[in-house]
């Protein structure tokens, strides 16, 4: 970072009009806690409530919270006022806009009561999240509460101490039974209002039985469907931010010209104006949620799984091989379009045409060991939900299998290059420890981890037909590697 610059924050904000939305924002008030403070959350609903109270008023600013005992976003924004500079970039360059609507930062685990008096305060209206999968504490099985995960344990052994953000929901609902929050759930997640709901309500029944049966009849807990592909900072950003301001970002956002909002209209105490300013307020999400949650988020997983295989770095570079473009193209089209119902208006084929598009923008360079995090929680809703789909309807899903066989052999920690990587997830120990087991041996490999049902339902564990297509392709990753095998499944 260069010294000599000035450091962005609100003293510049004379200087930096070109890159603010036209009109002066003010001072809201905090309207919204939001945890979750990652690069998604920024390249995205906080710019939607940015506009949105441009648009239309409202006292909804942001105060950013993160679970995690983690000062590094909370340092670098409070220097700078909460500001922070959103890079959009595609295939025509690279614009960079200075977003305004986070007003307040707080690390849970270091100002707790902080964090507690503000979930308390009747100006908030909206409790929003993006904690990834994770976060949820949620058990896949049964899209309920995890007991067994440790944090739960605790927050309900000391529910007025939470540290996850079940337990803070919980804390917070049961002392503001007079005028309850909207619990808004942003993750790519599905049915992701519903999730979180639960995992509420069970939480909450564990400690408190009336006060869950009145979470249950009171609190609105709506889903949406989030889009916008937000790559993680990296020095890069930092000086491209430099060049475009004249001014020190420390944590400038990348990210697509592309964003889409689908929110259930479900809330008790008001929201901003989202639906002025592009998002799509509608009385069921679900259908907008399948397609993206299969279309873009399964595919995205399955480039990733190939390319740390392959070694393809980015997203870019993957897709501009032929093949696995073939590939990609042709899951979508053949296997995953046909099991989406959606309104006569959505065109699967645009939406495809769009998604690869997406994918080639040679500007974002999103990393695919960055999508290949958390696998074992994405790998049932983006993919094996789409197989026992094509199953139901007696319909092949060769590609898909051959996503998941990517999955498993990507566990072995290893590129076909013998470059060792990380593997980043809730199970990693496990699933690594299983893989390793084989020793490479992709029927061992198959038995060990389709034997994990906290991944694999014993209907499609158990289904020879699945195992056989599963083996095959895994066969064929071995022998000929993933280049050659996203040419065979093209």
């Amino acid at each position: 970072m260069d010294a000599k610059l000035p450091r962005l924050n609100r003293t510049q904000l004379s200087n930096l009009k070109k890159h603010l939305f036209d009109k002066e924002l003010g001072d809201p008030a905090i309207g919204i806690v939001h945890f979750g403070l990652g690069n998604f959350h920024r390249a995205h609903q906080a710019i939607y409530t940015e506009e949105a109270m441009l648009a239309a008023g409202g006292e909804w600013g942001i105060c950013g919270v993160t679970l995690l005992d983690d000062v590094a976003m909370q340092a670098a924004l409070q220097e700078q006022d909460c500001l922070y500079s959103v890079l959009v970039r595609d295939r025509d360059g690279e614009k960079a806009q200075v977003i305004r609507s986070i007003k307040k930062v707080i690390v849970a685990p270091r100002q707790q009561q902080e964090l507690k008096d503000l979930l308390l305060s009747p100006q908030v209206k909206i409790v929003s999240l993006t904690v990834t999968e994770k976060g949820y504490c949620y058990d896949p099985k049964t899209s309920g509460l995890d007991f067994n995960n440790p944090a739960v344990q605790h927050d309900l052994a000391n529910p007025d101490q939470p540290k996850t953000a079940p337990g803070y929901l919980v804390w917070a609902l049961k002392n503001r039974k007079n005028n309850p929050f909207t619990v808004l759930s942003c993750d790519n997640l599905a049915h992701n209002g519903t999730i979180l709901r639960n995992v509420v309500l069970q939480f909450a029944d564990a400690v408190d039985k009336d006060l869950a049966k009145w979470i249950a009849d009171t609190v609105r807990f709506p889903s949406t469907m989030v889009d916008r592909i937000a790559p993680a900072t990296t020095d890069s950003e930092r000086e491209a931010a430099v060049k475009a301001l004249g001014v020190v970002d420390a944590w400038p956002v990348p990210c697509e010209a592309f964003r889409q909002w689908v929110i259930e209209d479900n809330f008790a105490m008001g929201r901003p104006a989202w639906e002025k300013v592009g998002a799509m307020l509608v009385d069921d999400v679900i259908p907008y949620e399948l397609a993206k949650l299969r279309m873009l988020n399964g595919t995205h997983s399955t480039i990733a799984y190939l390319s740390m295989l392959a070694g393809f770095e980015t997203v870019d570079e993957a897709i501009a091989d032929q093949d696995v473009f073939n590939l990609i193209r042709n899951m979508m089209d053949q296997e995953i379009a046909p099991t989406l119902t959606v309104p006569d208006s959505f065109d699967r084929k645009a939406y495809r045409d769009q998604l690869l598009a997406r994918y080639a923008n040679p500007s974002l360079k999103h990393k695919t060991a960055q999508i290949s995090m958390d696998g074992s929680l994405k790998l049932p809703p983006r993919i094996l939900g789409t197989i026992a789909d094509r199953i139901a309807a007696g319909q092949s899903y060769s590609r898909l299998a051959l996503a998941v066989a990517a999955w498993m052999r990507f566990l072995l920690c290893k590129s076909e290059s013998g470059q060792a990587y990380t593997v980043s997830d809730p199970m990693a120990e496990r699933l690594t420890a299983l893989a390793a087991e084989s020793a490479g041996d992709n029927a061992k490999l198959l038995e060990k981890l389709l034997a994990v049902r906290e991944i694999f339902p014993e209907a499609l564990a158990t289904n020879p037909q699945v195992v056989a297509e599963i083996r095959k392709a895994a066969d064929a990753l071995q022998a000929q590697g993933a280049k050659a095998t996203a040419r065979q499944y093209a």
